[in-house]
């Protein structure tokens, strides 16, 4: 009874293979509609990228005038409504799905939505992506600590990274984090990957996957960044005559804005000549060296979503970082993370403004945290200047004093220490930096060459204390002193933090030494509260005060 149950299964599956060796699709598209399946090809231009495009939905779409030679498969697989989108990516799904109620619930949701939007029963639920860990299994968010997976330099050489970064997953883990940011993984006209073209086209793609695998089995979510804000094409435009036609997924000069100025010394010019049939206004800032994409067409928006569910069901990310979100309104990439439902969600708003991030993050439905500029800078000049007031800056400072929720802490990244040449600075200034975002409220990111550095140990250590407290982004923070030569603060209950050569300890003036140093190096401290502090005997003080 069991064979005879299985064998439509099993002749539909090899059915599908084979079929799809003998056509010239990337990968075979299925879903299901309300009677039938339709498969095609992923990039097929025939019914207009089938895979991507909006206007198929749900079976709704009458396709049957534009459908290419594979539709002779569809008849050989009617009666199988339930199962859909075994092999390669799904196309956007506009049904209504309940939003996630709560943040603590959001995991949970985030499978249950992402099952019924792939209408597989509950018992085929694991053939979503073999292997991939179920996201309720992953931490609180809140608590993550991430870890860049690479540097301006290395971008260049991709294979040698990813395989890299598989060998140093096992020590990543141990190291705690949890979080792996990887760089744009799709082909581009530039070697570093912010330039793409062909979003599906995917160099050393085998070597990659293995790398998020090892990082699956060893709890590491990975982060991939996505270039959402432009685009470069691959062939020249018959309207515009320059290049605006784009590939995987097919795209004309309709899907870029119209208002889109090129760099110096071609600064008076636009990719989109008046005469052309471009999309609409742009909704954030220009881009000069690539032409910007229309966020606001359907079509579009379609596509994104497809291929960011592409990432996470065929490659295997879990998060996204999204570059130059001040290129577009932050809206969309609520719109976008609404359809995907990521672990993580982090934006790349560069700017300092409270007033600019917090309308961003308000735009944003609060959906995506961002990096913390602000207090990246205000760090920097408090430690090289050994002036901590700086640190009090609630405009143009950290984001700890207004949306500590939506930080996501750094001292530098592929930028500042590549392209800008604005290093956080020495090896003892940036101990002092990890000894404050490793400590302090927010998510933190460690840059590759920092952890790669000599204060690895440190970082590490930094790492363990901040876990074992309990700090995550929703922790208190009190400010105790910030003035010249020093900073000390407390956060939650648990540590006490110190910078500068200034004299602090907490427990001075108190009876009992109720905190313990955690770790320590030139010119900072970090303490951590004893268990038993308050009620069991611990040793008294000594008369003199803690000074490091």
């Amino acid at each position: 009874m069991r064979t005879i149950t299985a064998f439509p299964l099993l002749f539909f599956l090899v059915h599908v293979v084979v079929s799809s060796t003998t056509h010239s699709a990337h990968e075979v598209c299925l879903w299901g509609g309300q009677d039938s399946i339709l498969i095609s090809s992923q990039h097929s231009s025939v019914i207009d990228r089938c895979c991507s495009s909006v206007w198929y939905l749900r079976g709704g779409g009458d396709v049957s005038h534009s459908m290419p030679p594979t539709t002779s498969l569809a008849s050989s697989v009617k009666g199988f409504p339930g199962i859909a989108f075994l092999f390669g990516p799904r196309p956007p799904e506009r049904a209504s799905l309940s939003k996630c109620p709560s943040k603590d619930k959001q995991s949970t949701c985030s499978r249950q939505t992402r099952d019924q939007k792939l209408r597989l029963p509950s018992w085929l639920s694991w053939l979503f992506r073999p292997g991939s860990r179920k996201t309720e299994d992953f931490p609180d968010p809140a608590s993550a600590v991430m870890l860049q997976g690479f540097d301006w330099e290395l971008l260049s050489t991709r294979s040698e990274l990813y395989k890299l970064l598989h060998k140093n997953i096992p020590s990543f883990a141990a190291a705690g984090f949890n979080v792996i940011w990887y760089p744009p993984p799709s082909a581009s006209a530039d070697a570093q990957g912010y330039l793409p073209g062909r979003w599906y086209d995917i160099p050393q793609k085998k070597e990659l996957q293995r790398s998020i695998e090892q990082g699956e089995k060893f709890g590491i979510i990975s982060m991939v960044d996505v270039v959402l804000n432009h685009r470069t094409g691959s062939k020249i435009s018959n309207q515009t005559f320059d290049w605006t036609r784009f590939e995987q997924p097919d795209w004309e000069e309709w899907a870029i804005v119209q208002n889109d100025w090129k760099c110096p010394p071609e600064e008076h010019l636009k990719y989109c000549p008046a005469n052309c049939t471009c999309g609409g206004v742009d909704t954030g800032e220009n881009a000069c060296f690539a032409p910007d994409i229309d966020h606001t067409s359907p079509r579009v928006q379609a596509d994104i979503e497809a291929w960011l569910t592409w990432l996470q069901e065929a490659i295997g990310f879990q998060a996204f970082r999204f570059d130059n979100t001040k290129g577009y309104a932050g809206k969309f990439v609520a719109q976008y993370i609404d359809s995907t439902q990521p672990y993580l969600s982090v934006g790349e708003f560069f700017d300092t403004n409270r007033n600019l991030l917090e309308s961003w993050i308000k735009d944003s439905q609060g959906k995506a945290k961002t990096f913390d500029f602000g207090l990246r800078y205000k760090l920097k000049d408090a430690i090289h200047q050994d002036e901590y007031s700086h640190l009090m800056d609630t405009f143009f400072g950290p984001m700890l004093w207004y949306a500590a929720d939506s930080s996501v802490s750094f001292l530098d990244n592929h930028d500042t220490a590549g392209l800008l040449k604005d290093r956080f600075g020495n090896d003892d200034q940036i101990a002092m930096g990890y000894a404050f975002i490793l400590t302090h409220p927010s998510v933190p990111c460690v840059f590759w060459q920092d952890w790669f550095g000599s204060n690895q140990r440190i970082i590490r250590d930094l790492i363990a204390i901040r876990q074992q407290a309990g700090i995550t982004s929703h922790s208190s923070w009190k400010v105790d002193v910030a003035t010249k030569g020093l900073y000390a603060g407390y956060v939650g209950d648990s540590l006490a933090v110190k910078l500068g050569g200034g004299e602090w300890s907490p427990n001075a003036g108190k009876s009992t030494r109720e905190w313990e140093r955690g770790a320590s190096g030139k010119n900072w401290c970090v303490w951590v509260r004893t268990r038993s502090a308050g009620k069991d005997k611990v040793e008294p003080l000594d008369g003199q005060r803690f000074i490091v």
